[in-house]
């Protein structure tokens, strides 16, 4: 049993870095380029988003602890949501 609180705990607490050091760049990117839909539901967007890292929180490690991860990451994410090829 020791294992798995210590599992869910890494789970956890990865989720809520990524949710802190991600959703405010996220939402002025959004603001900034203003993608009509995202900005229409941002509630919506943001449980989505929010689910969406708890899902693959372990797989996404690197986003929370390195810059330049999490800047790639960043733009990657809003370029999808604009429909822009790289």
């Amino acid at each position: 049993m020791d294992v798995l609180s210590s599992i869910g705990a890494f789970w956890l607490s990865t989720w809520v870095m990524l949710m802190y050091r991600t959703i405010g760049i996220i939402n002025r990117l959004v603001d900034t380029y203003e993608i009509a839909l995202v900005q229409r539901y941002k509630l919506l967007h943001t449980i989505i988003l929010a689910t969406f890292y708890l899902v693959c929180a372990p797989f996404l490690i690197q986003v929370v602890f390195s810059n330049a991860k999490r800047k790639v990451f960043v733009i990657s994410y809003i370029n999808a949501l604009r429909n822009k090829k790289k």
